[in-house]
């Protein structure tokens, strides 16, 4: 699923799904494979992201 295709809470939790469902296939070209690593990549784009948030949150948080 691309995060384009996010629009709402419903496609949100699809979106999120199929994320987890590709972690544990082998989540091939990821840069971050584990919670910590995700969490701390996560944090560092929150703090140093200078675009605008999207207008739909649910869009924005799987950006």
């Amino acid at each position: 699923m691309d995060v384009e295709q996010v629009q709402d809470r419903k496609s949100f939790v699809e979106f999120v799904a199929a994320m987890r469902n590709e972690l544990l296939v082998g989540a091939k070209g990821w840069e971050n494979v584990d919670l910590a690593d995700f969490l701390e990549a996560m944090t560092a784009w929150a703090h140093d992201s200078h675009s605008p948030a999207n207008p739909n949150p649910w869009r924005h948080a799987a950006a």
